[in-house]
């Protein structure tokens, strides 16, 4: 009988252990578990975009839409074509155009690219079919950073604003040229002169040149991996990854927490870390551009 009793009062203790330890604990390690859930599903977020190729003449794009959560598109020729696809999309995953726009189209620099008048107006004409503003960049990449390579931008810039189009809505976004060992070797072909002197990246002098031009402008330039422009001409320019948590605002994309940036380990990259790339064919596109990054 008497063990009978202290058992009974053990097992009372147990009980009382059991919720008071026990299922807090539990509770914790749950509400830990469900946070891990989230942590991994942005772990698991996927933004695409066109840097290898151009998005308006390689159109793969479009196989992969069901496997991100939104796309940013980049593309020197906003034909008529490709308009349709977006409009076809929108509705579908979030979606950012970059118009990029050089002032060089139709010459020796970019071949097969449609001139600056051209591009703009299909810029317009994307906006005016119900794509938001809010989620179209005016995007200047490169810039050659000579008199002549910003006088192009100046005339350029002076066409666009001549549009009326919602400026204040639109984002803009600016890089300066990278002069490649195959880079030069195409300009030296060609009779032109390499700007840089055997370097890589332009002298202070010629950053200097881009960021006095652009600051009679009364746009913010967004640049990666140009922060010098953006410690310099604060006013101007502001140091923004081609994927930003901007972009997931603007898409509607829910989001908690931060992402590291820099996926591709490049020089000055401030990319979120779930940038992903869709089109991979490792080579120059259509347009021909006598720069491109892709060897012959």
């Amino acid at each position: 009988m008497r063990y009978g009793k202290r058992n009974q009062q053990e097992c009372w203790f147990l009980f009382f252990v059991f919720k008071l330890v026990w299922l807090p604990e539990n509770h914790i390690y749950s509400d830990k578990k469900h946070i891990q859930n989230k942590e991994n599903k942005e772990d698991n977020m996927r933004l695409g975009i066109t840097e290898y190729g151009d998005a308006g003449v390689d159109f793969r794009w479009e196989n992969k839409l069901k496997e991100i959560d939104g796309v940013i598109l980049i593309t020197k020729n906003l034909n008529d074509t490709f308009i349709k696809k977006v409009l076809s999309h929108m509705n579908e995953v979030p979606i950012v155009v970059h118009c990029t726009c050089t002032g060089w189209g139709h010459t020796r620099m970019e071949p097969n690219v449609p001139d600056y008048k051209q591009q703009l107006s299909q810029m317009k004409k994307l906006i005016e079919s119900g794509f938001p503003a809010s989620r179209m960049v005016l995007r200047i990449d490169p810039i050659f950073p000579t008199e002549k390579g910003v006088k192009r931008v100046s005339e350029m810039l002076n066409y666009y604003h001549s549009l009326g189009l919602p400026e204040n809505e639109i984002r803009y976004r600016i890089s300066i040229v990278d002069e490649y060992p195959h880079v030069r070797e195409r300009y030296q072909k060609l009779g032109f002169t390499p700007m840089y002197g055997g370097s890589f990246y332009p002298s202070d002098e010629q950053r200097n040149l881009v960021g006095n031009a652009l600051s009679e402008y009364p746009y913010q330039f967004d640049t990666c991996a140009e922060d010098v422009l953006a410690y310099k001409f604060p006013a101007t320019f502001r140091i923004k990854g081609c994927i930003s948590t901007e972009d997931l605002q603007i898409m509607g994309i829910k989001y908690d927490g931060t992402f590291p940036e820099n996926p591709q380990g490049r020089n000055g990259c401030h990319c979120l870390a779930c940038k992903t790339e869709l089109l991979t064919p490792r080579k120059k596109c259509p347009h021909n551009c006598l720069y491109c990054f892709w060897k012959d």
